[in-house]
């Protein structure tokens, strides 16, 4: 895997080629110049900085659409495959603006949103180009979609300001490269699943019950996992989103659905995390056809199985994570039945939250996460993506122990 340092326009952009050189004595590093860019600094500083011509051009000599049809090969897609991280320095206004709303005009910004590797966003700019609203409305659009911004420095400006907007300092950069590159390969070799969405049962051929589960939470740990370098099978019910196109889905609708894709899947996986919200109760006698609306009915229901009680009868050795989720109850009194289910299920890890406090189906959440051997962390309100990471981060910690 490669880490790919564009470079855009600011005038900070003669000081990336020192990234460069430090990054290319422990990795693979490719160079993406803007045309903007190109005109500012010489190709040649970063050609020599990384002994490989700096990519810049969606369409380079010689481009044949007949040959990516024959070959079945995009350069740019896979440049974003080959990513592992990418850090963009200096990250201008405009480039910042082109990231955070999906335009994609040439080869630095098509290859950003064609990865799914992490991005590392470091600006640079006038001080008063960074307190813009529109700019600061771009840097949160980003934030929330899981890209990393490292915060500017203050200090003199090469436009004669002084004020935010200085290039970090190459050594906080590569230490956040250097660190973000580590995370992509920490889970290489791992197979793991995953369980998302809400699951169905029938009432009759037209009608279900489900529950408000967004599968959010779980599609994020699984796009997570796969961002460490994992092997990971996504088994999702109802979900309002889809996983990235390199994640394996099980698509279920029933809880024993998911049960079967479960025991299907588990026998090469090394870690589970049943992550999905999956129905509680069942229609007794479901019926044939449409029943009638035309007057009240009784439902009758039954209880479903405990998926997550079935997990390690199927594998013991397998690193589980559940998931527990209650309404309006004390942090103590919340943390009391996460431990009490994560006993039950023979849990490695569990995953608590209060679903009245924080609406189901929203982007932000407050966890508590507990261990078998009694260790907990309080994660405050925070979107769903970091919550996503700071699972994932607990997981890693304890399966290299």
């Amino acid at each position: 895997m490669a880490i790919i340092v564009g470079i855009s326009s600011g005038i900070a952009a003669f000081r990336a080629s020192e990234l460069v050189r430090n990054l290319k004595k422990d990795y693979d590093v490719k160079v993406i110049m803007t045309g903007s860019a190109r005109k500012m600094i010489p190709e040649k500083e970063f050609e020599k900085a990384s002994g490989v011509k700096p990519e810049n051009e969606l369409f380079p000599n010689g481009f044949s659409y007949r040959k990516i049809l024959k070959k079945r090969k995009v350069e740019h897609i896979a440049l974003a495959d080959s990513a592992s991280v990418i850090v963009v320095a200096p990250a201008t206004a405009n480039i910042i603006a082109k990231i955070a709303n999906g335009i994609a005009d040439d080869l630095l910004t098509t290859v950003i949103l064609a990865a799914k590797a992490r991005v590392i966003l470091c600006p640079s700019m006038n001080a008063n180009m960074l307190d813009n609203d529109a700019t600061m409305e771009n840097i949160r659009k980003l934030l929330n979609r899981g890209f990393i911004l490292l915060e500017p420095d203050s200090g003199n400006l090469a436009c004669g300001y002084y004020g935010n907007g200085r290039l970090p300092e190459i050594s906080r950069i590569e230490r956040e490269v250097r660190k973000n590159a580590e995370k992509g390969n920490e889970l290489r070799g791992s197979k793991v699943i995953v369980t998302a969405g809400g699951t169905e049962e029938d009432i009759d051929d037209m009608r279900v019950i489900t529950n408000r589960s967004s599968g959010k939470t779980g599609i994020l740990i699984a796009e997570e996992f796969s961002r460490r370098g994992a092997e990971v099978i996504l088994i999702r019910g109802r979900s309002e989103k889809s996983a990235w196109a390199r994640i394996k889905e099980i698509r279920v609708r029933t809880s024993g659905e998911m049960l079967s894709a479960i025991r299907r899947t588990i026998r090469n996986c090394d870690i589970i995390v049943h992550a999905a919200a999956v129905g509680d109760f069942k229609v007794k006698k479901k019926t044939n056809g449409k029943l009638d609306s035309s007057s009240d009915m009784v439902l009758e229901l039954t209880r479903n199985e405990k998926i997550i009680g079935k997990i390690k009868g199927m594998k013991k050795n397998i690193f589980l994570v559940g998931f527990k989720a209650e309404c309006n109850l004390s942090q103590k009194e919340l943390l009391k039945r996460a431990v009490d289910s994560m006993k039950s299920a023979e849990c490695d890890l569990i995953v608590a939250n209060d679903i009245c406090r924080n609406m189901i189906g929203g982007d932000e959440n407050e966890v508590i996460i507990a261990d078998s051997a009694g260790n907990t962390e309080y994660v405050k309100k925070t979107t769903k993506r970091v919550i996503a990471e700071r699972i994932v981060d607990e997981v890693c910690k304890r399966i290299k122990k």
